[in-house]
């Protein structure tokens, strides 16, 4: 089984361990593997396994001596369980710090496999996209003053400064040999940890540019519109899917582009606007 600090789901750690207990002894069972962790519901760790419940203070205790978890590796299944669970931006990168940590110090990690704060960080901030967007268009060398005002809502030229040294640190730009910046790719890839760590944030910030695109742009430079529909659990679902295929068939537009002359960025938000809690 692989070290715990290649996880970045609690969930999927017991599920691997139960399966390599099961798999040496075919007598390992739930129950068995509850009265380990001293959990008196024989079918609780499934619940936790299949994401419909989550685990306690005293769960995860129980749950550490029961994988015979160092001391160091509990505390790691401690704050890993806490980013899982965690709802609040602020919050979930404060464990994902946390887990970044026991992960740095870990040798039997590659580098590659490492959560990176940097990483997290493109994603905090709407203008680490829009400048590595840029640089893909125009030739951009050392106009920091050019990139500052160029991206909308303007940023300083220190945090443009910021935004490059980071897409280089981060491997999405280099310099060319004549000293300009280029994309080292045309597409990235970020662990799904980081993103996940980062998306209620970037959800946020994203929604409130477009709360002032709608204040202060023109209108034949923006494109709004909106419905409000009744809508079964299946079709909830339907509707989720032709969202996924239609931003497919718009990266693929985009792709075909030769000639782009401008970033932009759209949102698409589906979300309740009543409330399935109350019963009739």
């Amino acid at each position: 089984m692989k070290t715990i600090y290649t996880y970045t789901d609690y969930r999927k750690f017991i599920k691997d361990f139960y399966e390599e207990k099961k798999s040496a002894d075919s007598k390992f069972s739930y129950q068995r593997f509850s009265e380990m962790a001293n959990i008196k519901s024989k079918g609780f760790l499934h619940l936790v396994i299949s994401g419909k419940r989550s685990l306690s203070k005293s769960n995860i205790y129980g749950l550490s001596k029961a994988m015979k978890l160092s001391k160091k590796e509990s505390d790691y299944f401690d704050n890993l369980v806490a980013f899982n669970e965690a709802r609040d931006a602020e919050e979930k990168k404060y464990f994902l710090d946390k887990i970044s940590t026991f992960k740095a110090d870990c040798d039997e990690i590659a580098p590659v496999h490492l959560v990176r704060k940097e990483q997290y960080e493109f994603y905090a901030h709407y203008y680490h996209a829009v400048i590595r967007s840029l640089i893909g268009i125009y030739t951009f060398k050392d106009d920091y003053e050019w990139l500052a005002k160029k991206v909308y809502p303007k940023i300083t030229v220190p945090q443009a400064k910021k935004s490059v040294a980071l897409l280089e640190k981060l491997g999405f730009i280099r310099k060319d040999s004549n000293g300009c910046y280029i994309l080292c790719d045309d597409h990235i890839a970020t662990p799904p940890e980081v993103v996940s760590a980062a998306v209620l944030m970037a959800h946020k910030k994203n929604g409130a540019l477009a709360i002032h695109s709608l204040e202060n742009q023109p209108r034949e430079s923006r494109n709004f519109s909106g419905m409000t529909v009744g809508v079964s659990k299946k079709t909830y679902e339907r509707v989720c899917e032709e969202i996924v295929q239609f931003r497919k068939k718009v990266r693929a537009i985009v792709a075909d582009d030769a000639k782009p002359t401008e970033v932009h960025h759209f949102n698409i938000q589906f979300f309740p606007m009543s409330n399935k809690k109350v019963k009739r």
